[in-house]
């Protein structure tokens, strides 16, 4: 077989996998046609110009769990997570795909991510090592978008006299610094929070030390003392 001949059968099979599949391009990824022909207003994991469709899935397997292929330019560009909120503008050429997911029962899909509400109360502590032992971690909750739709989901049928009585924990704190809350699995900081408001404080009683952070049954956030009973969300 000659070299044009071989790259010849290259580029059609490049080209069955992106037009007359368009869906499928790994086990592992599928096509999303939201952002098809969209621009993402932000800023990517990393960017490359790439020889094919299959090399941009491999630098996402490495990178991120969705990325962008432009087909005229082959500049591939590979995100953490594509949102529809992050689309500003049309740019022709651009097809994108993301990770498939596939939940275990009784975990609940939302934008690339498992979810499930354990009941069993336990410390944030506790609550944490039992997420882990599921393979995931405490939420972490990244937006308003999150929030609401784990207020919506997962805290629909929840509700108690006193909002203080059925909390669920989420992964955040402020152990290493009073004020400055970080989530615990990933150490980065809470930039978005949905404070009750009466919260955070802590600062009113320093001695008592409110250092975990739980959430109402309508979504609004409360820091108290780690070691509280609450029921808990995990997230993978």
């Amino acid at each position: 077989m000659t070299h044009v001949l071989r790259a010849l059968l290259y580029c059609m099979w490049v080209y069955l996998i992106a037009v007359v599949r368009p869906n499928i391009v790994s086990r592992r990824y599928i096509r999303n046609d939201t952002f098809t022909d969209k621009f993402l207003n932000i800023n990517p994991t990393v960017t490359y110009k790439v020889v094919s469709l299959r090399a941009c899935l491999s630098l996402c397997s490495v990178h991120g769990s969705c990325f962008g292929y432009h087909v005229t330019t082959s500049v591939c560009s590979v995100y953490n997570t594509c949102q529809e909120k992050d689309i500003t503008s049309d740019e022709t050429g651009w097809v994108y795909y993301e990770t498939v997911i596939n939940c275990d029962n009784g975990w609940m899909k939302y934008n690339g991510h498992c979810y499930f509400r354990n009941t069993t109360k336990m410390s944030q502590p506790e609550a944490m090592n039992t997420c882990n032992l599921y393979g995931g971690y405490l939420v972490e909750i990244d937006d308003e978008e999150e929030n609401a739709w784990i207020t919506q989901t997962l805290l629909k049928d929840v509700y108690c006299s006193d909002k203080y009585n059925c909390t669920t924990w989420s992964g955040a704190n402020d152990i290493n610094t009073e004020g400055v809350f970080i989530w615990e699995h990933s150490g980065s900081p809470a930039i978005f929070t949905n404070w009750e408001r009466t919260n955070p404080n802590n600062y009113q009683d320093p001695l008592e030390a409110k250092d975990c952070v739980d959430i109402f049954f309508d979504g609004e956030w409360n820091d108290r003392p780690c070691d509280m009973l609450a029921a808990f969300v995990c997230e993978k």
